[in-house]
């Protein structure tokens, strides 16, 4: 028989703790803003009036709460515990999805996605900062792996039904947002407060906020915490070009469907899925983190060379499986060496500013592609105007991911001591 151990490395066995199970229940919720609405995009074009320069803009809105209040939602944790926000970011997210279903204006919609990333912002900076208060060295490495894993398995499933629901009616893909609902109330009725693991002296001397504004700045210019943080930035940068550009390449590069944009995206979440898996496994592994943060900084820009420069569906499969792979296991790394990094009592706020970078990539993204994207269309065709933007930022991506590796990993992590500061 298979065993966890077998399946996810000597941590494994985590996978059997309810409260885990309840965090990755929650965190299947995220990726509902991003991968189900990916493919999608183009067949919003008409029923919002809108463009496919400013159609990006819905997954900017979306990630813009991410980078300006996930602080916000770690410095409130760390004063008031995990549970409250998780569950009212759930309720939010769900709710403004559903509501997106009756819109036919695209400002509308832009403001339903901004509030819905509201909601994220006080989910996924929650449930890393939670699996962080739970876990710590290669467990924490396999609970954030497990935690990418359910992100890629729900990444994997909503897309294909989005896809298809949209051929039915536009807006009929905006009815899966009901299910953030019921999973609000399970993590309300059954999820222990994550933060009352921690130390009896952290649980009745939490930090105060006037320390965390007066620390906070000090630690984030600590370098291989810094790097570490930009490294979020990275990932979710290429992640978001590849949600945001994929599908316009099939449909107008390769005459491909929004239904083949689905799988495809599917293909990129389920790598992804099995690739976090192997997170714990990746850290435990190697001695020397600088081989794979530097390998996979390479593999996840070069995918998205390959799909910019696709001429078939299987080429942009690979690219697909590239960006898939690196992000599973970048992510998953990256947060483990903010968590390492982190004095226990800045851990929420911390964690939060990675989510911030993510937020930061994911919300820049769109924007500066955009920009390059427009420039380039006053001198090429529309098409190779698109696919030569993908392939400018994946080999920035490649060049600034292998540096931000060397600064980070270049010792083995250890906690930063706050009598440094």
């Amino acid at each position: 028989m298979i065993s966890l151990k077998n399946l996810l490395g000597s941590e494994g066995n985590i996978l059997s703790d309810r409260s885990l199970q309840l965090l990755l229940l929650a965190n299947m919720v995220y990726p509902m803003g991003t991968t189900m609405v990916s493919p999608i995009l183009e067949s919003l074009l008409i029923p919002l009036s809108t463009t496919p320069a400013a159609i990006g803009l819905l997954v900017t809105a979306f990630f813009a709460p991410l980078m300006l209040l996930s602080p916000v939602a770690g410095g409130l944790t760390d004063i008031y515990g995990r549970k409250p926000l998780l569950v009212a970011g759930l309720l939010i997210f769900g709710i403004s999805g559903l509501f997106m279903t009756f819109s036919t204006s695209f400002l509308l919609t832009l403001s339903l996605r901004f509030l819905q990333g509201i909601g994220g912002a006080c989910i996924l900076p929650v449930v890393v900062t939670s699996l962080g208060d739970l876990y710590t060295g290669s467990a924490s490495a396999t609970a954030q792996g497990l935690r990418s894993t359910s992100h890629g398995v729900s990444g994997a499933l909503f897309p294909v039904l989005s896809g298809f629901l949209v051929l039915i009616a536009w807006n009929y893909p905006f009815l899966l947002y009901v299910v953030p609902l019921p999973i609000a109330l399970i993590i309300y009725l059954f999820l222990e407060e994550p933060s009352t693991t921690r130390s009896q002296d952290q649980s009745k001397n939490r930090i105060s906020l006037r320390t965390i504004i007066q620390k906070t700045p000090e630690l984030l210019l600590y370098p291989r915490l810094s790097a570490a943080v930009l490294g979020m930035f990275v990932t979710s940068f290429v992640f978001t070009a590849y949600v945001t550009y994929s599908s316009l390449i099939i449909v107008l590069g390769l005459s491909g469907s929004a239904g083949q944009a689905g799988i495809l995206v599917s293909l990129f979440s389920g790598t992804s899925a099995v690739a976090a898996s192997q997170s714990g496994r990746v850290y435990s592994y190697f001695t020397k983190l600088i081989y794979p943060f530097s390998v996979l900084s390479a593999i996840i820009g070069g995918g998205l060379i390959v799909v910019a420069f696709s001429q078939s569906i299987f080429h942009m499969a690979i690219g697909a499986f590239c960006i898939g792979l690196g992000f599973g296991l970048l992510f998953s790394l990256w947060r483990v060496l903010i968590i390492e990094f982190s004095p226990e009592s800045f851990r929420g706020i911390l964690i939060s500013f990675g989510e911030t970078a993510k937020g930061a990539g994911a919300t820049l993204a769109p924007v500066l592609m955009g920009i390059v994207f427009i420039i380039l269309q006053s001198y090429y065709e529309l098409v190779f105007a698109l696919r030569l933007t993908n392939a400018l930022f994946g080999f920035i991506a490649i060049i600034v991911g292998i540096y931000l590796s060397f600064i980070a990993v270049s010792q083995t992590p250890s906690r930063i001591q706050m009598t440094d500061f």
